[in-house]
Parts: structure tokens; sequence; C-alpha cells
């Protein structure tokens, strides 16, 4: 059921799904089949493949720079980002993140907080879902149509689909759903993600030229 969270696009359910019950013809599965066994083994590291190595052991470029990535776009310093396993990854439409507060006499009214955390919850359910689908579709690439993907794509791939996302938001928020608390979660979804690389403005949710890694880096 998590899966079907609407932070998560359609096409990744179908990979979280796929990937839960083993349907990726990897590792072993070439194991017994002649002539082709050595598909088993990871291209870079010579070792056999699993779907917890493609996506987070791997020593590709793709899956050492995309999770890095994700990792540094973070805007929460308050929130620690959390451990990448396989059950994170799986489970990332389970993803409730938690602010401890030292002094309750700081903290923001309850409502406040619970906004706030929600929109990082959203966030962090997006980059993991997306980082990791992409390694994954990178991979193919790499693997069957034999690319050699560089830095600079690398980082341009992942930026198009975090951007794409921050732009379906925007859409939805201005043009379709205009609803307030909808407007509320997107608004705490992106908004320290955007601020954390340039000086925002106030109507930021109406403009184009706003993007992730439009600005330079603080």
């Amino acid at each position: 059921m998590s899966m079907k969270k609407a932070p998560i696009r359609p096409k990744i359910r179908q990979f979280l799904f796929k990937a839960t019950h083993e349907v990726f013809k990897i590792g072993h599965f070439w194991s017994c089949i002649p002539n082709v066994a050595e598909c088993r083994l990871c291209t870079t590291c010579g070792i056999t493949e699993s779907m917890s190595h493609i996506l987070i052991h791997c020593r590709s470029r793709p899956t050492r720079l995309i999770w890095r990535l994700a990792k540094g776009v973070w805007p929460h310093t308050n929130i620690s980002w959390p451990e990448t396993d396989l059950g994170t990854i799986l489970g990332c439409g389970c993803i409730l993140v938690s602010q401890a507060i030292a002094n309750p006499r700081q903290a923001l009214v309850q409502n406040q907080k619970s906004a706030h955390l929600r929109g990082a919850s959203r966030l962090l359910k997006i980059l993991v879902s997306e980082s990791a689908f992409l390694i994954w579709a990178l991979r193919c690439e790499r693997v069957i149509q034999e690319k050699n993907h560089n830095h600079q794509e690398i980082k341009a791939r992942w930026l198009h689909v975090i951007n794409s996302r921050l732009t379906d938001d925007k859409i939805a928020t201005s043009k379709i759903k205009r609803d307030k608390g909808f407007t509320l979660l997107v608004l705490n979804t992106w908004e320290k993600v955007l601020s954390k690389e340039s000086d925002l403005p106030n109507d930021w949710i109406n403009m184009h030229e706003v993007l992730v890694g439009s600005g330079p880096q603080r």
C-alpha cells in the first residue's frame, strides 16, 4: 500500500513492486542458463548483482553520484538523512521524519510544525524514489546499451528528474488543485531546498525559472 502513496510516480510504483517480488532478471537468474552465466556479474564490480548492490553498493559512477546529489540537496540540517538500504528504498512510501526539539519553549506552533514535517517527509519520499529509479535506469543503459555516463550527464539527468517533480507540483498548485492545503504542502516540500541555493522570491511557486540547481550553492 505504501507504494501507492501520491509522492511516488506510477512508473516508480511498478519498479518498487517488481523489485520487492524479485521480478527483474538480474544476478542469480542467469547462473543456470548456458552461455550467458556471466550476465549475473556486475559489469563494474565483477560480483554477482542484486538489487541491493545495483541501487546502493555498486562502485559505478551513477550509484555513487546520485546518492551524493540527493543527500546534498536535503535542506533540513536538524533532520538526519536516513541510512540508505534496500528496505529504505522499497519502503520509501512509509517514510515519516521527526524533529527533535531541545527546548520545548522554542518549538513552533503545533500545526505549523506538523506541516513542516509533512513537507520534509514528502520531499524525502521524492528524493529517495526518484534517485533509486534513475540509478536503475542508468544501470540498464550501461549494461544493455553499453552506455558510459559521465559526471555532467548524470547530474543533468538527476536535476531534470527532480525539477520535473517541482514543475508538476507548481502546475498542480496553480492550475489544477488550487487547494490551500496542497499549496501549503508543496511550499513545505520545496521552499527550503530552493532557498538553500539562492534568494527566493515570495511568489516562486508561480515562476517557471525557479528550479533546483539554478542558483549558486551556498
